[in-house]
């Protein structure tokens, strides 16, 4: 009986539902390129010669280096 009550509830929230899931598998399978690279060759994270790790290090390198620049303006207004 309960099943009859929420049927058109579940009717309405499947689609959206299916669109949401799909949308996060494809994310997670898409392929990446950069800007100054032209897309000659798909690549993957998840490749031998990928340079993710090397773009990854070069951003956390850069968050470090923001983080001591603030901490340094802090300590200077200090």
């Amino acid at each position: 009986m309960i099943a009859y009550w929420a049927m058109p509830y579940l009717v309405v929230a499947a689609p959206p539902a299916i669109v949401l899931l799909t949308i996060l598998i494809g994310g997670c399978t898409m392929t990446r390129t950069t800007a100054n690279e032209p897309a000659d060759r798909v690549r993957f994270y998840s490749d031998r010669e990928s340079r993710a790790g090397d773009e990854l290090i070069r951003e956390l390198d850069r968050r470090a280096a923001r983080a001591e620049v603030r901490r340094l303006i802090d300590a200077a207004r200090r």
